[in-house]
């Protein structure tokens, strides 16, 4: 089972070579100093975000795979639902996409082989809020 899927698609041929997450605490806003100097939080939750760095390899298959999987990501949509590595398991969650970008490595046979791509999501909600 892939631990990698946009909208509940897995892309099986396309490698996640690397990936980079990050989590964000984010306050609401209450948030402020009191006349004590003492800090007050309007914790609104924690967002996981993501940059991923994907691969494809040099088969055909792979290729087709990559330039659809490109076409999702790079969509006008307002957001995917991602399932991404977190821990020891996965992580599933709404969020969008603000930016990917990749490089062509090889051009044979009529063919392009592109690569290097990073793609970075950013959660649409908290995945935890304050108890």
């Amino acid at each position: 089972m892939s631990c990698f899927t946009v909208d509940g698609v897995a892309y099986d041929l396309v490698h996640v070579a690397e990936v980079k997450r990050a989590f964000s605490v984010l306050d609401g806003p209450n948030t402020g100093r009191a006349m004590t100097g003492e800090m007050r939080r309007d914790i609104i939750g924690t967002y996981y975000n993501y940059t991923l760095y994907l691969e494809p390899d040099s088969s055909a298959a792979s290729r087709d795979q990559y330039d659809a999987l490109y076409e999702v990501l790079s969509a006008p949509v307002a957001s995917h639902l991602i399932k991404v590595p977190y821990g020891q398991d996965c992580l599933i969650y709404e969020a969008y996409v603000t930016s990917g970008e990749d490089q062509l490595i090889l051009r044979d046979d009529g063919r392009s082989r592109w690569g290097g791509t990073s793609v970075n999501f950013v959660a649409m909600a908290p995945k935890r809020v304050p108890a």
